[in-house]
Parts: structure tokens; C-alpha cells; sequence
């Protein structure tokens, strides 16, 4: 219970704040339960000079990214770089196709890592990234799935 102070007292803000309970239920957490190896998506290692920056994204997809970040966001790493690599897949950076995109790795000097992460998000549209443990930091948005395309077409 917090404690009333004479009104002629000043109370510094800072005792204040330490006067609210801590012990207040939120309807909705916001990592509820969250375990260890939950994906965590960062957006501190994008690229902001190149062909694949995320400020070209358009509305619907920028909706589109999103709300995917957020569905994986929930899933744990194994679930989303299982061997099947619908969703997450990882690449070995020497044998990236795309000679522009190589080129721009070395002049990030990101050429030494020894692989490339990619996010499906929806149809041809992928963001890549560098993996760290349960870390995934964003650097290309792709959304015509030309830094590393199919073989199957």
C-alpha cells in the first residue's frame, strides 16, 4: 500500500514510482512463457544503401513482413530452420549467386561470415539476415526472391 505524504512535501518522483505495486497483473503479457530459444528478430544490421533496403518496401508489404515477424516470433529456432526450410534456411555465403549481392557483403564486410540466413515471408518475398544464437539480424528485405533464386525456375 502506498504511503500518503503531507502535501507541503515534496516527494521526489523517483519515490514515487517505487510506491506502485509490483505485484499488478496485466491482462496480456507480452512474452508470455517466452522460452530461451524463441526466434528474436533484430532490425540493428540492415542495410540502408542498397538495392534490397527495407525503406523500398511497399505498404502491403511492409504489412505482409510484419505480420509474419510476428507469427515467427513465436516459434523457437528449431521450428523455424527445421530441414525443410519453408520458413527460415540458412546459406553458405561462397556459393551466394548473386554476384551484386556478394559484392555488397565484402564492402559491409559481412563477406567473412560463413553463411546467410533468409525468412520466407510470403511467396518470393524474403528477408535475409545473419544468424547469432536465437538471434536473427535482419539486413536485406527481397521481394521479387532475387538474391537467391530457386532453382526451380
Amino acid at each position: 500500500m502506498a504511503t500518503v505524504l503531507p502535501k507541503n512535501i515534496r516527494n521526489p518522483r523517483s519515490d514515487v514510482v517505487a510506491l506502485v505495486p509490483d505485484d499488478r497483473k496485466l491482462r496480456r503479457e507480452f512474452t508470455p512463457g517466452m522460452a530461451a530459444d524463441k526466434l528474436i528478430i533484430l532490425f540493428s544490421r540492415v542495410d540502408l544503401d542498397c538495392e534490397w533496403c527495407l525503406t523500398r518496401i511497399t505498404a502491403e508489404d511492409h504489412r505482409c513482413l510484419l505480420d509474419r515477424i510476428r507469427s515467427i516470433e513465436s516459434m523457437t529456432l528449431f521450428q523455424v530452420f527445421s530441414n525443410d526450410g519453408k520458413i527460415g534456411k540458412d546459406y553458405e555465403i561462397p556459393t551466394l549467386p548473386n554476384a551484386r549481392a556478394r559484392r555488397r557483403l565484402e564492402e559491409l564486410e559481412y563477406d567473412d561470415r560463413d553463411k546467410i540466413s533468409r525468412l520466407q515471408i510470403t511467396g518470393e518475398r524474403r528477408l535475409y539476415g545473419f544468424r547469432a544464437g536465437a538471434r536473427f539480424y535482419a539486413l536485406w528485405w527481397d521481394p521479387h526472391h532475387r538474391i537467391w533464386p530457386s532453382k526451380k525456375k
